[in-house]
């Protein structure tokens, strides 16, 4: 009985495509937690300077009202290039489900619906993306939008 090399050569790098395009998936959905990761963290950054009380949906102190306005100024930044991340199909499904409710939930807070609402009216389409989203009531999924 004679080996069929050429048989078992095939079969081996058959096997070996196989093993390599499950790494590469893999490593793309550990990259693509990282990434996703990295946008959190930058909203963990952020949230820790503004009051808990804004956090909470209650009003801040007169003397924080500044200080606080500026964080959320770049809160609502950040929400901004999240929604522009899912609309280049650069975040998941799950993920983006998560940030968009948090969006639609912070927004409703006294100190962020104050300061989201002095953008709309002074410096319209500042925040084109997040103004799309909203006026969807946080429905549709950026990553549809043409």
């Amino acid at each position: 009985m004679s080996i069929d090399w050429n048989s078992i050569v095939s079969i081996f790098t058959a096997v070996g495509v196989l093993v390599a395009a499950f790494q590469l998936r893999v490593s793309s959905k550990i990259a693509q937690s990282e990434f996703e990761d990295s946008i959190d963290q930058q909203y963990r950054e952020l949230t820790k300077g503004i009051p808990v009380d804004a956090l909470i949906g209650k009003s801040v102190a007169a003397e924080k009202k500044d200080h606080t306005r500026e964080l959320i100024y770049n809160y609502l930044d950040l929400c901004n290039e999240q929604i522009f991340l899912r609309k280049n199909r650069r975040v998941r499904k799950n993920t983006w489900v998560d940030w968009c409710s948090g969006i639609a939930a912070n927004l409703e807070k006294v100190e962020f619906d104050s300061v989201w609402t002095e953008i709309k009216k002074e410096a319209p389409k500042t925040f084109t993306f997040l103004e799309r989203l909203e006026s969807s009531g946080f429905k549709e999924d950026p990553a549809k939008w043409k």
